[in-house]
């Protein structure tokens, strides 16, 4: 490979871009991963490690956009917009709205069901190549009831995920304490979900995708690309050290860092990012073995091989603001107040950035345009959940071959 020419160009090695490289360099393909950082940094390391296949509602719904207005400016809701960054972030929040309707939102569940469909399997399939299946755990998680107002509502999420074949039960406070004995916050009950599940580490898993990647053939450079080139039937990827890459295909997955490359490569994507934050409790190992979170708090606690961690709510303020330390703040609060008993005194903080899109939909497939470009960003909190599927897309699109599901939603023209 070093002395040869790549087939493909990969940019980006988070999850997905990690993915997409393996699955390509298995399929005989000369692959070149790109990277400004080491694989697996960025919002790939601090994933909450949740396979979250019961994820078929896109975040815009009618719903959440009649809860908006009361959220968005609130510095302790689950749903933020930092002030700074209020009038940049106008015209993704008018796109938001608009893909809000209740047909675009049907529209959206459809897709995000089709590639949930095969998520898990997916998944599966693609540690179990990477010699790493021992770090998912397909166990299910909880979802913590606490007050009555919501029950309501959080029991009809059962029939209504039902249909698309999302299998959740309820549970009792005493059923919910034989699971998970720390949780001391008063609950009504919990949904139980089967069918998801969680990594023991994120980093670990970008670790194992890119160990077995380059056993594959596949070569790795540390290079941050600034400009790409579509000349004729190939493209070049101009890194800032001066450094140029040639190949015939090119799949861009960098994130949040999406936006710039993919129109210089002709598509304007509405791209922004939320802004994720973790605390992790390093050496703390609860008496739960199943990711458990609250439904009106909008966090969850995932325990891991290092530790507990608790990741959730969502902050639009863009790559450059500092994040804020009351995000941390919040979830120790509310650390505390599910599970009073675990300590927090050694914790360890964490933001990145997530790759959001207004109908909160992934760009994924072959360019419109029918070059070989293929596109695999924006999964928002999805990116560890669908790894698997996107991977198994792109290399079959790369190989010439047309996957199961319509590829038109993720198209990157449809904004």
């Amino acid at each position: 490979m070093p002395d040869e020419a790549p087939d493909v160009i990969v940019v980006g090695a988070g999850t997905i871009g990690l993915a997409c490289a393996f699955r390509l360099a298995r399929a005989g393909q000369r692959v070149l991963l790109l990277d400004r950082e080491q694989p697996g940094l960025g919002a790939s390391f601090g994933k909450p490690g949740h396979i979250a296949t019961e994820q078929i509602f896109p975040l815009a719904s009618p719903e959440v956009v009649r809860g908006a207005l009361r959220y968005l400016l609130d510095g302790e809701s689950p749903l933020r917009i930092r002030p700074t960054y209020l009038f940049s972030f106008l015209p993704w929040l008018l796109r938001f709205v608009w893909a809000s309707r209740q047909s675009a939102f049907d529209r959206g569940v459809t897709a995000l069901s089709a590639l949930q469909k095969t998520a898990r399997a997916d998944m599966a399939s693609l540690l179990s190549a990477a010699e790493a299946s021992h770090l998912m755990h397909m166990n299910g998680h909880l979802v913590l009831i606490e007050n009555p107002v919501s029950t309501p509502a959080a029991r009809k999420e059962i029939a209504r995920l039902g249909a698309f074949g999302v299998d959740a039960v309820w549970l009792s406070p005493a059923q919910v304490r034989e699971i998970a004995p720390d949780i001391t916050a008063h609950i009504e009950g919990a949904l139980k979900f089967t069918g998801t599940g969680h990594v023991d580490d994120p980093h670990a898993v970008s670790k194992a995708l890119h160990d077995a990647y380059l056993a594959a053939g596949g070569r790795f450079l540390q290079s941050e690309v600034t400009w790409i080139d579509s000349l004729a039937d190939k493209f070049t990827a101009h890194a800032s050290n001066g450094a140029r890459h040639s190949a015939r295909h090119l799949v861009l997955s960098c994130g949040a860092w999406s936006k710039t490359l993919a129109a210089q490569l002709g598509y304007a994507v509405p791209l922004d990012t939320e802004r994720g934050y973790h605390i992790t409790l390093p050496g703390v190992f609860p008496r739960f073995s199943i990711p458990v979170a609250s439904y009106e708090r909008k966090v969850i606690m995932t325990p891991m091989s290092a530790g507990l961690r608790m990741t959730g709510t969502v902050e639009f303020g863009g790559l450059h603001l500092a994040p804020d330390p009351k995000r941390f703040l919040l979830l120790t609060r509310h650390m505390n107040a599910l599970a009073a008993n675990i300590p927090t005194g050694n914790m360890t903080t964490w933001m990145g950035f997530r790759p959001s899109l207004p109908d909160h939909l992934p760009v994924l497939g072959r360019a419109p345009d029918g070059r070989n470009l293929f596109f695999a960003f924006g999964h928002q909190h999805l990116g560890l959940t669908l790894a698997g599927v996107t991977a198994r897309i792109i290399a079959l699109q790369v190989m010439g071959r047309e996957p199961e599901i319509k590829m038109a939603p993720f198209a990157p023209d449809r904004f």
